[in-house]
C-alpha cells in the first residue's frame, strides 16, 4: 500500500527543445561561434564536452553493430562543416546532437 508521503513524482513536462541553462548553453554557444571562425581548439573542446552524451545517445539509436564511435567522428565532421551556418542562440546543444544524429544519406 502506497502511503501520500512516498508517493512517486508526476513525470515532468517535457520541452520540445533539449534546454541547458546558464554556463553550460553559453559555453557551448560559444564553442560554436569559435568552430564556426575555424577554432579546432574550440572543436576539441566541443568533443571532450559532448562526446560521452552523444555516444550513449548514438547507440541507442543506431541499428545493432552499427559503429557508434565511428557515427560520432562523422557527426563532429558535420558540426565542423557546418558551423559557420550556426545562429547563435539558446539552443547550441540542440543544434549539435541534431548534427551529429543525422545519417548520411
Amino acid at each position: 500500500m502506497k502511503h501520500p508521503g512516498n508517493a512517486l513524482p508526476s513525470d515532468p513536462p517535457r520541452s520540445v527543445a533539449c534546454e541547458v541553462r546558464g554556463r553550460a548553453a553559453a559555453h557551448v554557444d560559444d564553442l560554436l561561434v569559435q568552430i564556426a571562425h575555424g577554432s579546432q581548439e574550440a572543436l576539441g573542446q566541443l568533443y571532450d564536452l559532448l562526446a560521452p552524451l552523444l555516444l550513449e545517445l548514438l547507440r541507442c539509436r543506431l541499428p545493432e553493430g552499427a559503429d557508434a564511435r565511428s557515427a560520432l567522428v562523422d557527426g563532429f565532421s558535420r558540426v565542423w562543416r557546418q558551423a559557420p551556418s550556426y545562429e547563435t542562440g539558446p539552443h547550441a546543444l540542440d543544434w549539435v546532437i541534431e548534427l551529429v544524429a543525422q545519417r548520411e544519406r
